[in-house]
Protein backbone atom coordinates (compact mmCIF):
# COMPACT_ATOMS: atom_id res chain seq x y z
CA UNK A 1 0.00 0.00 0.00
CA UNK A 2 1.24 3.59 -0.43
CA UNK A 3 0.62 6.75 0.91
CA UNK A 4 -2.35 9.26 -0.48
CA UNK A 5 -5.08 6.71 -1.59
CA UNK A 6 -3.01 4.95 -4.19
CA UNK A 7 -1.45 1.08 -4.19
CA UNK A 8 2.11 0.73 -5.78
CA UNK A 9 4.38 -2.11 -5.28
CA UNK A 10 8.10 -2.57 -5.53
CA UNK A 11 9.67 -5.48 -6.79
CA UNK A 12 11.83 -7.25 -4.20
CA UNK A 13 15.79 -5.43 -4.75
CA UNK A 14 14.24 -2.49 -6.20
CA UNK A 15 15.39 1.01 -4.90
CA UNK A 16 13.20 3.45 -5.30
CA UNK A 17 15.23 6.97 -4.78
CA UNK A 18 12.73 9.29 -4.51
CA UNK A 19 11.92 8.67 -1.11
CA UNK A 20 14.04 9.62 1.72
CA UNK A 21 14.28 6.39 4.09
CA UNK A 22 13.38 3.01 4.30
CA UNK A 23 11.89 1.71 7.50
CA UNK A 24 12.71 -1.63 7.42
CA UNK A 25 10.83 -4.04 10.21
CA UNK A 26 12.63 -7.70 10.63
CA UNK A 27 12.00 -10.39 12.88
CA UNK A 28 14.65 -13.76 13.17
CA UNK A 29 10.64 -15.71 12.74
CA UNK A 30 7.94 -14.78 10.77
CA UNK A 31 5.92 -11.86 11.69
CA UNK A 32 2.29 -12.97 13.17
CA UNK A 33 -0.57 -11.13 11.23
CA UNK A 34 -1.35 -9.43 14.28
CA UNK A 35 2.60 -7.76 13.97
CA UNK A 36 1.62 -6.72 10.37
CA UNK A 37 -1.47 -5.72 10.58
CA UNK A 38 -0.25 -3.28 13.59
CA UNK A 39 2.83 -1.92 12.00
CA UNK A 40 0.54 -0.88 8.66
CA UNK A 41 -1.60 0.84 11.17
CA UNK A 42 0.84 2.64 12.77
CA UNK A 43 2.73 3.68 9.52
CA UNK A 44 -0.45 4.75 8.52
CA UNK A 45 -1.10 7.22 11.25
CA UNK A 46 2.53 8.33 11.42
CA UNK A 47 2.93 8.69 8.03
CA UNK A 48 -0.33 10.19 6.86
CA UNK A 49 0.98 13.13 5.63
CA UNK A 50 3.99 11.92 3.39
CA UNK A 51 3.48 9.96 0.44
CA UNK A 52 5.04 6.10 1.11
CA UNK A 53 4.71 2.58 -0.13
CA UNK A 54 5.24 -0.74 1.40
CA UNK A 55 7.14 -3.95 0.11
CA UNK A 56 6.80 -6.92 1.59
CA UNK A 57 10.54 -8.65 2.46
CA UNK A 58 12.04 -11.58 3.62
CA UNK A 59 11.37 -11.74 7.28
CA UNK A 60 9.74 -8.74 7.29
CA UNK A 61 8.56 -5.12 5.98
CA UNK A 62 9.88 -2.23 3.70
CA UNK A 63 8.35 0.59 4.04
CA UNK A 64 9.62 3.62 2.07
CA UNK A 65 9.16 7.09 3.06
CA UNK A 66 9.41 10.67 1.81
CA UNK A 67 10.16 12.07 5.08
CA UNK A 68 12.81 10.87 7.57
CA UNK A 69 11.18 12.47 10.76
CA UNK A 70 7.97 10.48 9.85
CA UNK A 71 9.64 7.31 9.28
CA UNK A 72 11.71 8.03 12.50
CA UNK A 73 8.27 8.61 14.42
CA UNK A 74 6.69 5.67 13.22
CA UNK A 75 9.53 3.76 14.36
CA UNK A 76 9.67 5.10 17.50
CA UNK A 77 6.22 3.87 17.82
CA UNK A 78 6.72 0.12 16.82
CA UNK A 79 9.22 -0.08 19.25
CA UNK A 80 6.69 1.43 22.09
CA UNK A 81 4.10 -1.40 20.68
CA UNK A 82 6.13 -4.41 19.93
CA UNK A 83 9.46 -3.57 21.51
CA UNK A 84 12.52 -4.47 19.88
CA UNK A 85 15.43 -3.02 18.58
CA UNK A 86 16.49 -0.06 16.61
CA UNK A 87 19.52 0.70 14.09
CA UNK A 88 19.82 3.81 11.87
CA UNK A 89 22.20 4.33 8.82
CA UNK A 90 22.58 6.63 6.24
CA UNK A 91 23.87 6.71 2.46
CA UNK A 92 25.12 9.17 0.34
CA UNK A 93 22.79 9.45 -2.97
CA UNK A 94 24.06 12.50 -4.68
CA UNK A 95 24.17 16.60 -4.53
CA UNK A 96 21.22 18.27 -6.23
CA UNK A 97 20.77 21.91 -6.44
CA UNK A 98 24.16 22.27 -4.19
CA UNK A 99 22.68 19.98 -1.17
CA UNK A 100 23.93 16.80 -0.86
CA UNK A 101 21.14 14.26 -0.39
CA UNK A 102 20.94 11.12 1.70
CA UNK A 103 18.86 8.20 2.61
CA UNK A 104 17.86 7.05 5.50
CA UNK A 105 17.95 3.29 6.39
CA UNK A 106 15.95 2.96 10.00
CA UNK A 107 15.95 -0.93 11.29
CA UNK A 108 13.12 -1.99 13.50
CA UNK A 109 14.10 -5.56 14.65
CA UNK A 110 11.61 -7.24 16.83
CA UNK A 111 11.87 -9.38 19.33
CA UNK A 112 12.27 -13.20 19.57
CA UNK A 113 9.10 -13.76 21.31
CA UNK A 114 5.83 -12.24 19.97
CA UNK A 115 4.34 -9.82 22.39
CA UNK A 116 0.87 -10.11 22.02
CA UNK A 117 0.49 -6.29 21.82
CA UNK A 118 -1.91 -4.55 18.96
CA UNK A 119 -2.69 -1.31 17.49
CA UNK A 120 -5.49 -0.23 15.94
CA UNK A 121 -7.41 -3.15 16.19
CA UNK A 122 -10.54 -1.49 17.56
CA UNK A 123 -10.76 -3.37 20.36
Amino acid sequence: MSGKGTIQALKPGEEYMGHDAILQVRADRQMTDDETRSVHTIVGKYCSGVDYEYLEARRGIDVYVANVASARHAAARIMKVLGGSRKESSKYVRVQGGRVLYQFTIRVKLPDEVSGAKYGFGD
